[in-house]
C-alpha cells in the first residue's frame, strides 16, 4: 500500500478548480493528513486549461508528486494532455474519460469532493463541517452528497488510509504568500505597499485583509516605483516596512534599493520570481532572478539576500528579514518564486506564533542619497568617502559570518552532495526520501548574499557535487564560483516554467 496519494483536478478557469482543491486539502488536514499542493493556470480570467493537484499522506511529505492516482476533468478535453502523469492504476473521471463525471446543477466541482470522500473512506461529518465553513449555500453540501452516493453506487474501489484525529500539533493550510504575510506581522511589520504583480499579489491581498486586526497600513499605489519609495519613507520614519513584487516590478525598484543602501534605510523587498525576460510567463515559476537580486542597485553597498525553501521558511525568513533590516539599517531582499508563493502546505498554525521584533535604530536625522558624513550632510571629501566605503565593506564581511548558514540534510557518511537554494528544497528532500540512498546529502542555502567563504570547507568533504536549480544558467554555480574555487561535477536544470517533480529528479540522479 502506498504511503502517499495524489489527486488532480483540471478544467477551464472559472470552474472553481482551485477553490474546491483547497477545500479538499483542508478536509484531508482535518483527517490528520499532511498535504502539499501545486496549481497551474494561464493568464486568463475564463477558459484555458487550469489544474490543481495535491499529494497527501499520514506521514511526512515535502512536495507534490507528478504521478496521479485520481484525476478529475471538469470539462471535455482536459485529461488527454496529462497522460504522461498517469499510471496503470490511475482512475480518470470526466465527461470523456473512463468514468463520466455526473453533472450537478449547482456545483460540479464539489461533486468531486464527494467522490474523493467515498474512495478514501473519509468521515462525512467532518467533510460537511469543512464545506459549511467554506460555503454558506447548502447546495454545496447537496453536491458533495451527490458525488458520494454516485461513487458508492458505482462501487468504486475504496482505499484505506491512516487517519490521525488526535495530533498534538494541529496543522493549518498556508501558501507561501500567506506564510510571508504572517512573518511580516509577527516580525513587527506595520507598513506594506505594493502594486499587484503575479505571483506576489497574494501577499498584498493577505495583508490588506489583516489591516484592522493587526493595526497595519497597507497601500496599493500607482506603480512599483511609488511602492518602493513609500516603504523607504516609512523606514525613515522608524516604521518596519516592506514591499512585494515580481521581476518586472523589482526592476523598477532598483533605484530605491540603491538609495536605501546609501541612506541606511532598513527596508524589505519581497521578490517572488516568475520566468522572464520582460512579461515572460506571468503565471509560472522560475529561479531566474538570483543574480539580479544580489546585484540590484548601482554602486557598492551592503545588502542581504535571503531565500526561503518552503512555506515554513517563508514565515521564518520574512520575520528575520524585517529584524535584520531594522537592526542593520539596510535593504533586505527575500527571494521566493511562484512554486512556493502560490502552493500550499500543512504546517503548524502561524497565527499563534510569538512575535519576534527588533526595533529600528536610526543614529542620525537625515536620509541622504548623496555620499554623506555621520550626521547625514552631503560630502565629497575623499577621507570621508574612503571611510564610508570601508565601513560598508566591513559590514558585508560581518554579515557573512552571522547570517543563517546553509542547512545540511542527510548522513554524514555520504560522498555525494546536492547543492541548491529556494523552492527546489522540497523536491530534493522528497526525492532523497524516495531514493533511500545513504550516499547522498543535501546542502540548502537560505542566505545567498553575502556568502560565507567557510562554506567551501564543508563542500570539500564530499567527492561528488551536484547543483540543482530551476533556471537555465545555474546562477548559484556562477555565484559560488565568484566567491571561491567551485567546480560541480553535475548540474541539473529545469527552465520551462514548471518546478522539478521528485520523479523527474530521481531519474536525473
Amino acid at each position: 500500500m502506498s504511503n502517499f496519494y495524489s489527486i488532480k483536478i483540471a478544467g477551464p478557469a472559472g470552474a472553481g478548480i482551485k477553490s474546491s482543491g483547497l477545500l479538499l486539502a483542508k478536509i484531508l488536514i482535518a483527517h490528520g493528513q499532511n498535504v502539499r499542493d501545486y496549481s497551474e493556470y494561464p493568464s486568463l480570467v475564463r477558459g484555458g486549461h487550469n489544474t490543481y493537484q495535491l499529494t497527501f499522506s499520514s506521514q511526512n511529505i515535502f512536495t507534490v508528486h507528478q504521478k496521479i492516482d485520481l484525476f478529475f476533468a471538469l470539462a471535455p478535453n482536459h485529461w488527454q494532455q496529462h497522460q504522461s502523469e498517469f499510471t496503470k492504476k490511475t482512475l480518470i473521471i470526466g465527461p470523456d474519460a473512463q468514468i463520466s463525471l455526473p453533472e450537478h446543477k449547482f456545483a460540479t466541482n464539489t461533486v468531486c469532493l464527494g467522490i474523493v470522500a467515498y474512495i478514501f473512506n473519509l468521515d462525512q461529518k467532518i467533510c460537511h463541517h469543512q464545506i459549511s465553513l467554506a460555503y454558506s449555500d447548502s447546495s454545496n453540501l447537496d453536491a458533495f452528497d451527490f458525488g458520494y452516493q454516485f461513487a458508492k453506487q458505482l462501487k468504486l474501489k475504496q482505499i484505506k488510509i491512516i487517519k490521525n484525529f488526535k495530533l498534538k500539533i494541529k496543522n493549518s493550510l498556508y501558501d507561501g504568500n500567506e506564510a510571508y504575510g504572517w512573518g511580516f506581522i509577527k516580525g513587527g511589520g506595520k507598513f506594506f505597499a505594493a502594486y499587484p504583480m503575479t505571483p506576489a499579489s497574494g501577499s498584498l491581498h493577505f495583508l490588506a485583509q489583516k489591516q484592522v486586526d493587526h493595526h497595519l497600513t497597507v497601500i496599493h499605489p500607482e506603480d512599483e516605483i511609488a511602492a518602493a519609495s513609500m516603504v523607504a519613507g516609512a523606514a525613515y520614519a522608524g516604521v518596519k516596512s516592506a514591499t512585494g513584487t515580481s521581476g518586472g516590478g523589482f526592476a523598477l525598484m532598483t533605484e530605491t534599493i540603491s538609495f536605501c543602501g546609501v541612506a541606511n534605510l532598513g527596508t524589505v523587498f519581497y521578490l517572488v520570481s516568475r520566468p522572464g525576460p520582460a512579461t515572460g510567463l506571468p503565471t509560472w515559476t522560475s529561479q531566474g532572478d538570483l543574480l539580479f537580486a544580489i546585484n540590484a542597485g548601482h554602486g557598492e553597498f551592503p545588502k542581504i539576500v535571503l531565500a526561503p525553501g518552503d512555506q515554513q521558511e517563508s514565515f521564518d525568513l520574512s520575520q528575520l528579514s524585517l529584524n535584520l533590516a531594522a537592526k542593520y539599517s539596510l535593504p533586505v531582499i527575500l527571494v521566493s518564486d511562484k512554486f512556493i508563493s502560490e502552493s500550499s502546505a500543512s504546517i503548524p498554525d502561524l497565527s499563534v506564533k510569538k512575535n519576534k521584533s527588533v526595533q529600528p535604530q536610526r543614529s542620525f536625522l537625515m536620509a541622504n542619497s548623496y555620499e554623506h558624513d555621520q550626521f547625514g550632510y552631503s560630502t565629497e571629501s575623499s577621507l570621508v568617502v574612503n571611510q564610508n566605503v570601508k565601513k560598508r565593506l566591513a559590514l558585508t564581511k560581518k554579515l557573512a559570518a552571522i547570517l543563517p548558514k546553509p542547512i545540511i540534510y542527510g548522513p554524514q557518511t555520504a560522498t555525494k552532495l546536492i547543492i541548491s537554494w529556494g523552492s527546489t528544497k522540497s523536491t530534493i528532500l522528497e526525492t532523497l526520501t524516495l531514493k533511500k540512498d545513504n550516499d547522498y546529502a543535501f546542502l540548502h542555502f537560505q542566505t545567498l548574499w553575502p556568502i560565507n567563504p567557510e562554506i567551501k570547507k564543508l563542500i570539500n568533504n564530499f567527492k561528488k557535487i551536484i547543483v540543482v536549480e530551476n533556471n537555465a544558467t545555474s546562477q548559484l554555480t556562477t555565484l559560488l564560483k565568484s566567491q571561491f574555487d567551485f567546480n560541480p561535477d553535475q548540474i541539473l536544470l529545469k527552465f520551462d516554467g514548471r518546478p522539478f517533480f521528485p520523479e523527474e529528479l530521481l531519474k536525473k540522479l
